[in-house]
């Protein structure tokens, strides 16, 4: 059953499109690598969600919103995004280049094994005089190419990342999240920096209590008494 992003009719939950998806015009046929890729940012949205690293909360928080949840209207008016999911999967380092997982270190492998093919999409093609000048580096690309086309290739890379070590014992799930944007997709703001409060700091009450105030003088005139009024 397809599942709707709320976004112009586009089919598919936002933050696990392709970015090629987002950044086309609705109603696009989706191929098989945009169904591999879906499952990269499945994967990397958990490891940016829970998985404990030694990236803080809020560069985390923004990094959620920057690659998943960022959108803009187009000339034609149509919602579109993706931008940073292309820019990181075509130059590397996805989800974030500085995010390193302190645990579950498989989980991390599998990311990137998942997400290297796609350079050969994102990234800038070779010119001819580029292939020519770099031949030793081309049966990689093309080895790219055909593993985005590959079902054979995506599901024994997942075989091959439940059969590694280190994955832990027990990894049911619970209330662990660490980072998360509230509200529905189309409210979703950039979040805003934290401003830690300052610790109060306690009053110093002195020894003895300080003497009163001196009492202001007063004139006569400023009695409305008959005593403070001298008759005639």
């Amino acid at each position: 059953m397809a599942t709707y992003s709320g976004r112009h009719d586009r089919t598919g939950t936002w933050q696990f499109m392709s970015a090629h998806a987002l950044l086309r015009s609705p109603g696009r046929m989706h191929e098989l690598k945009d169904d591999i890729e879906s499952f990269v940012h499945v994967l990397g949205w958990i490891a940016l969600s829970y998985l404990p690293s030694s990236m803080g909360e809020d560069e985390r928080t923004h990094t959620l919103w920057l690659m998943y949840d960022r959108s803009g209207q187009n000339a034609a008016g149509w919602q579109e995004g993706g931008s940073y999911k292309a820019f990181r999967l075509g130059w590397g380092g996805y989800p974030e280049a500085g995010f390193k997982l302190t645990e579950h270190r498989p989980m991390k492998e599998l990311i990137r094994d998942l997400a290297w093919p796609f350079l050969a999409r994102y990234g800038k093609p070779p010119t001819e005089e580029e292939q020519r000048r770099f031949e030793f580096l081309m049966p990689q690309y093309r080895l790219n190419t055909e593993r985005l086309s590959s079902p054979e290739w995506f599901l024994r890379t997942f075989e091959e990342a439940l059969e590694s070590p280190g994955w832990p014992a027990k990894d049911g799930a619970g209330d662990s999240r660490i980072a998360f944007i509230d509200g529905p997709p189309r409210q979703r703001q950039p979040p805003a920096p934290r401003i830690k409060a300052r610790k109060a700091v306690p009053q110093r009450v002195p020894a003895t209590p300080p003497p009163p105030a001196p009492q202001e003088k007063r004139s006569d005139l400023d009695d409305n008494s008959d005593e403070g009024i001298i008759r005639g």
